[in-house]
């Protein structure tokens, strides 16, 4: 069981009001995505959303309802599987995890379909110190299509609470690693945390939570499980570990099969 504490390391980020040099054009690619990934991801245009996810989602959910507190688990799990170099972030969230975690030798991609958290978080790590923000790259994309042809091989990848929001089952989620596979160095690492479904057992806070997410679309996990996700790592890759924490997969794998 995990540890029943909450996120005191840093002060709640506010979303910036959208602006038209927020991003330049030249730093931004940008790909339309399918209409049901866009649902999943619509929510995080809502500035409050975004100004309450650390506290919220990271601390008070995670730790009570999902039984995982961050600071004990998922984040020590990020910070692990960061490397040197190239790292790509895939549903950015509030960037919550790349602001406590050392990027010391480290460049940036950030991807997501809601241009609100790219910019929130690019702001973020820019006024943290944690990152140049000439040498941040954003990405608008839906990660079910595979990156455009000017992003770089990646030493590491995270996708954090990221694919219980994808739609569909875990097959439809997992095919993702098709062709992130091959945007990965030999000797790359992707990583994350999903919440479970299936096979783990909900307090009554987190049946609560999984029914309204899953009502309003911006859950859709209620058949995800351990084992085929960890089924889905196998196929693509040789190197892969997992574990479940209170309701919480957290997963890495490395040497893509390619």
């Amino acid at each position: 069981m995990a540890a029943t504490s909450t996120l005191t390391q840093r002060p709640v980020f506010t979303a910036p009001a959208a602006s038209a040099n927020m991003i330049r054009s030249d730093d931004t690619d940008r790909m339309p995505s399918s209409e049901a990934s866009a649902r999943g991801a619509a929510i995080y245009s809502q500035s409050w959303l975004l100004t309450i996810y650390d506290w919220w989602v990271l601390g008070i959910v995670s730790t009570y309802a999902w039984a995982c507190s961050v600071p004990n688990y998922t984040l020590p799990w990020f910070r692990r599987n960061v490397r040197q170099g190239q790292h790509l972030d895939i549903g950015v969230g509030t960037g919550y995890y790349l602001a406590q975690t050392d990027l010391t030798g480290v460049q940036v991609t950030l991807a997501d379909l809601n241009q609100d958290a790219l910019d929130a978080t690019k702001d973020r790590l820019v006024a943290e110190g944690k990152v140049k923000a000439e040498d941040t790259r954003c990405l608008l994309h839906d990660i079910t299509r595979p990156l455009p042809p000017s992003c770089p091989k990646f030493n590491s990848m995270s996708l954090y609470y990221l694919l219980h929001c994808m739609p569909g089952p875990v097959p439809a989620k997992t095919a993702i690693f098709s062709h992130l596979k091959h945007n990965l160095t030999p000797d790359g690492v992707i990583s994350g945390a999903s919440i479970l479904g299936q096979d783990v057992r909900h307090n009554l806070f987190g049946r609560l939570i999984m029914a309204f997410g899953n009502w309003n679309g911006m859950f859709d996990n209620r058949a995800d499980n351990a084992v085929d996700f960890d089924s889905a790592l196998r196929e693509h890759f040789h190197e892969v570990e997992t574990q479940v924490r209170g309701v919480i997969f957290l997963w890495r794998a490395s040497k893509p099969k390619v």
